[in-house]
């Protein structure tokens, strides 16, 4: 049996991760593989506040590596849900660099991820139904049928 439909904010998710010599490359900037671990868990906790079961990541689509990230940075990582299909959803994930000593914050990296509900059985299971409050999160909600719709036809 589906949950209660839920709202967007309720999946609202932030991390925060401080970039240490071991997070980085020889050039002392963030290895992405790293970042992408980063917003991985991230979008995963997103999806499971929604589905309050395990969420497993099916798809990332269209990572966008626009600014660097350096040794000592404060990297902050955002998730939400921007959909609910029938077993999956859908995560826009976005990571930022806050400035320490203004608060400023810089957009980093951001990548739509898809992530899979799994039931008791193992098997992928139905999520609760997305309610969009605003005319922002019903954009969201069409772009992101939009882009489950070029997902499948490329498989």
């Amino acid at each position: 049996m589906t949950e209660a439909a839920k709202t967007a904010r309720d999946s609202l998710t932030e991390m925060t991760e401080l970039v240490l010599p071991q997070h980085s490359n020889v050039l002392g900037t963030a290895f992405g593989g790293t970042v992408l671990a980063w917003m991985d868990v991230c979008g995963a906790i997103a999806a499971q506040r929604h589905c309050h079961r395990v969420a497993v990541t099916a798809a990332m689509d269209d990572v966008s590596f626009l600014a660097p990230i350096r040794v000592g940075d404060l990297v902050i990582l955002t998730a939400r849900l921007t959909a609910a299909f029938g077993t999956s959803m859908e995560v826009h994930v976005e990571v930022k660099v806050e400035d320490a000593q203004t608060g400023h914050r810089t957009r980093c990296v951001d990548a739509y991820m898809t992530f899979v509900n799994i039931g008791e059985d193992g098997r992928p299971s139905a999520v609760p139904r997305l309610i969009a409050e605003t005319a922002e999160d019903e954009r969201r909600q069409r772009e992101a049928q939009a882009r489950r719709e070029a997902r499948l036809a490329r498989r």
